[in-house]
């Protein structure tokens, strides 16, 4: 595994008029329509003020369905002031305007703050609000004017609660979830900066070795080659020499041949071959963090080449002082040594 730090309706003939002026409808029908669009009117004034109340105004909202509740507990007379509508309907004034001194008599009665069974009291903005749009109704308004009415930020009437007005009204407290979404992400690390201090209490280190964990600053990075790891960074006895001796980097397991990347994109800084590292290379990275490759079979770059994240830079050996094909690879910051399995993911046997 890896390691990772029709309904239906009634049928209707289609009748042609022959007549020159289309015969008039019968009025008991007509007020039925006006009736049916004043109650639509109804709903849909109902519908916005939950709506906006839901939302904004949470404490009025509760004050309005109260106020609601108590007119339908006290035995309201909705019948009469509906027939009072279809009689006005039945009219020649205008729906709008008689829908509207239908919504104040309902809402709002004529006492702002009229006396019901349990004491509860009108909304005094609810009555103010339905009374203005009562008389603006009543003027029988084109598109234009409803348009200014409603939608210009100096004529608009329908915000029941402007800021300010209601001091009771406070703005919910966020979650701690919330809160946790709107936070920032944390600044990263400089380079060299210690993430980690090591429980360290073996033989003294050599010097510019550490076991802390460093930052690497906000270097992308990538392993090299993905295998298990043979030997780890560390006090150990050498393979071929028998010496105890620190080990400055870590050996991952690989087939020969097998491709070696880039650990983060940089500048090839040397490209070298000797006795005990075989065919090696180093990188620049930039921020004082570099990595070095050893025991390699081909190295693919050369000196001073640029590299980018994750390039093939060279390929799997046993070359120089090797028992078999692997990566030495070695990771720095400003000359200081520091253990990559920190910064590379590899195989396990579980």
């Amino acid at each position: 595994m890896y390691h990772t730090i029709s309904s239906t309706g009634r049928k209707r003939k289609n009748l042609r008029s022959f007549s020159a002026t289309p015969p008039k409808r019968p009025s008991s029908r007509y007020q039925q329509e006006r009736v049916r669009l004043a109650q639509l009117f109804i709903c849909l004034l109902l519908f916005l003020t939950v709506l906006i109340g839901k939302g904004a105004f949470p404490q009025q909202l509760m004050q309005m369905r109260d106020h609601i509740l108590t007119m339908i507990t006290d035995d309201f007379d909705f019948q009469a002031a509906f027939s009072r509508l279809g009689e006005s309907l039945s009219g020649e004034g205008s729906v709008l305007g008689e829908f509207g001194e239908f919504c104040v008599e309902v809402f709002a009665p004529e006492s702002d703050e009229q006396q019901t069974g349990s004491g509860t009291t009108a909304v005094p903005e609810l009555t103010s609000l339905l009374t203005s749009e009562s008389q603006f109704f009543s003027q029988n308004p084109d598109s234009a004017a409803l348009a200014e009415h409603y939608l210009s930020p100096s004529g608009n009437q329908m915000n029941l609660w402007p800021a300010g007005e209601d001091d009771s009204y406070q703005e919910p407290v966020p979650t701690q979830a919330q809160q946790v979404q709107t936070e920032e992400p944390e600044a990263v690390a400089a380079a060299g900066t210690v993430l980690l201090k090591a429980d360290y209490s073996g033989q003294p280190l050599p010097n510019n070795y550490t076991m802390d964990q460093l930052s690497l600053g906000d270097l992308e990075t990538v392993t090299p080659v993905l295998g298990h790891i043979n030997s780890v960074y560390g006090y150990r006895d050498h393979p071929i020499n028998g010496n105890y001796q620190f080990h400055g980097g870590v050996d991952i397991g690989g087939q020969m041949g097998e491709p070696i990347q880039a650990f983060a994109a940089g500048t090839v800084e040397y490209v070298g071959q000797d006795d005990s590292y075989g065919l090696y290379f180093q990188i620049d990275h930039g921020n004082g963090v570099k990595s070095f490759y050893a025991h390699c079979s081909a190295v693919c770059v050369k000196k001073g080449e640029s590299v980018t994240l994750g390039q093939k830079v060279a390929e799997v050996g046993a070359s120089g002082a090797a028992t078999g094909p692997h990566l030495h690879l070695e990771l720095k910051w400003n000359q200081m040594h520091i253990n990559p399995i920190y910064y590379i993911e590899y195989l396990t046997d579980q």
